[in-house]
């Protein structure tokens, strides 16, 4: 083998292992070992910090060891990266939308002051407590109601229903932002 191709070679190796070098060193702060891009060498980091801190409180005649070592326990969760703290909830909840979902509200109850005569395609209703909703079904009726009672429920595959307590009449609505 060539002697540039060793050479080569060893440099690939020591700066593979460089990281790894710099975590063995004590660190001052945990921040230190944060700052570290790769994951091997930041927990190498991380735990040579804590059992510096554990060596520390380690007095002869003064600290019991298993003191030392509820220390250093103590002193590890303080010390997990805010990426992989923040994740943990997310996964905790993972599969629980739904549940989530039913604690929302199901549907509004309103009234749709004045005189109704009723809807057509992409009309918009405004609703007594100011929402507006458009019809998005392309459904339409005639309707002669003075101010009809109406529900907004949940619909099936996120959709909403627009229902009136005096008639049989439903329509698709999406609400709209003032």
């Amino acid at each position: 083998m060539p002697h540039h191709c060793k050479t080569l070679g060893s440099a690939i190796g020591f700066s593979l292992l460089l990281p790894c070098i710099a975590a063995l060193a004590q660190p001052a702060s945990p921040q230190q070992c944060r700052a570290l891009p790769d994951a091997q060498a930041r927990l190498l980091c991380y735990d040579t910090w804590v059992d510096g801190q554990a060596a520390a409180l380690k007095t002869p005649g003064q600290v019991d060891p298993a003191l030392a070592a509820a220390a250093a326990a103590a002193a590890a969760p303080a010390l997990v990266p805010a990426a992989v703290s923040t994740a943990q909830p997310a996964a905790a909840s993972f599969g629980l939308e739904q549940q989530a979902r039913k604690a929302e509200a199901q549907e509004v109850e309103s009234e749709i002051s004045g005189l109704f005569e009723g809807w057509g395609p992409k009309h918009v209703i405004r609703l007594a407590n100011g929402q507006l909703w458009q019809i998005v079904d392309g459904s339409s009726a005639v309707l002669y109601l003075k101010n009809p009672k109406v529900k907004v429920r949940r619909g099936m595959l996120g959709t909403y229903v627009l229902e009136f307590e005096a008639s049989n009449e439903t329509a698709k609505v999406r609400r709209l932002e003032r």
